[in-house]
């Protein structure tokens, strides 16, 4: 199996709140929608990463 390396909590919240923004920005007007989608795929893998890098190995349940 595949080991990953663990992340910080920073990187969990930075795509949360990145992505929270993100989608307020676009709803607003703010910024465009093209902008919006893109900062919000952005910050999307960066939450999937994190909790990638959270999930256990199968190694710890043996």
């Amino acid at each position: 199996m595949t080991k990953y390396a663990p992340l910080p909590q920073s990187v969990l919240l930075t795509g949360l709140m990145g992505f929270l923004l993100s989608a307020i920005f676009t709803y607003s007007g703010k910024i465009g929608l093209s902008w919006g989608f893109a900062f919000m795929l952005v910050f999307l893998v960066m939450i999937i990463a994190s909790f990638i890098s959270m999930a256990p190995d199968y190694d710890d349940f043996r």
